[in-house]
């Protein structure tokens, strides 16, 4: 099956599960069947991607190749989309896709910083996508790039690939409520998050006109308890990510809303859609042949 990996090489959020929600919307609006064989640490992902598209099949497996193993007894998969797989090099993947945070892109690694690998690493990608570019200066960016081409020194060139994530609208966890984008303007709330980078939650919030009056952040995948919810009582509106709000769904209360958004590209969306256009090309062969050769040479169906 064709295989998509989309990963980073950093712990901590980077924009990734938002490139992929994308890349699986993208393959299902052309009628690929697809499957996410993901980890599964912490459920909030899987969970996002159940609530976003529910058609997908979704694996969650520690084991990749176990859990690869499974998704091809269940069927019914023509496109896998391997997610956080940059370092699970047993499984064989036809793309190998790496996603940069232009808010901090390089550093050290782990322990002293949050690279799970050397920047070296790099030259294995087959595509880079720098995320949250809209937060950085275009200079900065550029600087970003002239770095990935420095590590990358005598491979083939990559296309330069941009996107963050843009604000669709607000729902209120308890009843399902959507409100417009522009509700937010003006509006007084308290931020809680326990995701990788809360920091560009809090930017995107304020980015969109909101008066940040208290921040409560967690560490990645945090399990939300009752007792966190119950702090928040005396905040009027109380603002969390989408990922959050599929653990927080079961406790939630009347003030707390989540921040729906979706990935939009700022540069290289036609390179990417490419991208994937070329991974599903051999799936869609396969679907034009059967139909094909139900026709004799004169064009005449043969059943």
């Amino acid at each position: 099956m064709p295989t998509l990996s989309i990963g980073n090489i950093s712990a901590g959020g980077t924009g990734k599960t938002p490139l992929l929600l994308s890349a699986v919307q993208w393959l299902q609006r052309h009628d690929a069947k697809v499957g996410v064989l993901s980890r599964g640490y912490g459920g909030d992902e899987g969970r996002l991607l159940e609530n976003r598209h529910p058609q997908t099949i979704l694996v969650e497996n520690p084991n990749r190749v176990q859990g690869l193993a499974q998704m091809q007894e269940r069927g019914g998969v023509e496109v896998v989309l391997l997610d956080d797989g940059f370092q699970h090099l047993r499984i064989r993947r036809d793309t190998d896709v790496v996603v940069l945070d232009a808010t901090r892109p390089f550093g050290r690694c782990l322990p002293a910083g949050l690279l799970r690998e050397f920047p070296r690493a790099l030259r294995r990608a087959d595509a880079i996508v720098l995320s949250r570019t809209e937060l950085v200066e275009a200079a900065e960016v550029e600087k970003i790039w002239q770095q990935v081409d420095q590590i990358r020194v005598g491979l083939a060139e990559l296309p330069r690939m941009e996107g963050g994530m843009c604000i669709v609208d607000l729902r209120q966890l308890t009843s399902g409520h959507i409100q417009p984008l522009e509700k937010m303007a003006g509006k007084s709330a308290f931020l809680s998050a326990g995701v990788g980078n809360p920091q560009s939650f809090a930017t995107l919030c304020l980015r969109a006109g909101v008066n940040i009056i208290g921040t409560d952040w967690k560490s990645d995948h945090y399990a939300w308890k009752l007792a966190d919810v119950a702090a928040w009582q005396a905040h009027d509106l109380v603002l969390v990510t989408e990922k959050d709000g599929v653990k927080l769904q079961p406790f939630a209360s009347d003030n707390i809303w989540e921040v729906r958004a979706d990935w939009q590209f700022h540069r290289g969306q036609d390179q990417w859609e490419e991208l994937l256009n070329l991974l599903y090309l051999p799936v869609r062969s396969a679907h034009i042949e059967p139909l094909w050769n139900a026709h004799d040479p004169d064009g005449r169906y043969v059943p």
